[in-house]
């Protein structure tokens, strides 16, 4: 009697895995992508801005810096990354260049001032997300977000700190959706050099655009 061939055990197909992590590299190269591309579209700007309104520029740097100061520029930069005030720490920058202001006392003012405005973000997520207008923000960029989080968990605030969404709502979803203190702080350290790289291409830019 022929016996009947033994039934094969059905194999899980790996697919899936592998997919999942080619849509976390094609997301992550998407972001690093993203981030090279508003960093050039930045010093472009300035230097188109440099060499068309220098002379304005310039007056505008020297009259801030002379009634406002370094404290000008931290209490700035705190209002736009607590709570998303649509004047980036960037302008201040710009406006530290274009006066021959303090470099450093400026960047320390801005550095500070945006990492003290991020935990502010953090800690009162829930009261600032009631606002009309920051609410709205949230909603533009929630989700994506929401699908970096299917695929990287918490870490998807340090992804999302890669791609063209501002820092206070990057924030404030870190507040919302409760990212743990330390993981949060990762996003913090990311903030200072991303800052000082934006510096050196707005400074970049103003001197091409001589």
């Amino acid at each position: 009697m022929m016996s009947s061939p033994p039934e094969s055990t059905p194999v899980a197909p790996a697919a899936p895995v592998e997919t999942k992590r080619t849509s976390r590299r094609q997301d992550l190269l998407r972001a690093i992508l993203q981030l090279v591309l508003s960093l050039v579209v930045l010093a472009g700007a300035v230097a188109a801005v440099g060499y068309l309104l220098r002379d304005e520029l310039n007056a505008l740097g020297g009259a801030f810096v002379k009634h406002f100061g370094i404290a000008g520029m931290f209490v700035g930069t705190f209002i736009a990354d607590a709570f998303s005030f649509p004047i980036p720490p960037q302008f201040y920058m710009l406006t530290a260049i274009t006066a021959g202001s303090s470099q450093v006392g400026a960047m320390a003012a801005i550095c500070v001032a945006s990492l003290l405005a991020g935990q502010t973000g953090y800690h009162l997520a829930g009261r600032i997300a009631r606002v009309e207008f920051i609410c709205r923000r949230i909603d533009l960029f929630r989700p994506k977000i929401d699908r970096l989080f299917e695929r990287y968990g918490y870490w998807a605030i340090a992804v999302g700190s890669l791609t063209p969404i501002p820092f206070s709502v990057l924030c404030y979803l870190s507040g919302l959706y409760r990212i743990p203190p330390k993981l949060f702080t990762v996003l913090l350290l990311f903030r200072v050099p991303r800052l000082i790289l934006f510096y050196a291409l707005i400074r970049l830019g103003w001197a091409q655009g001589a």
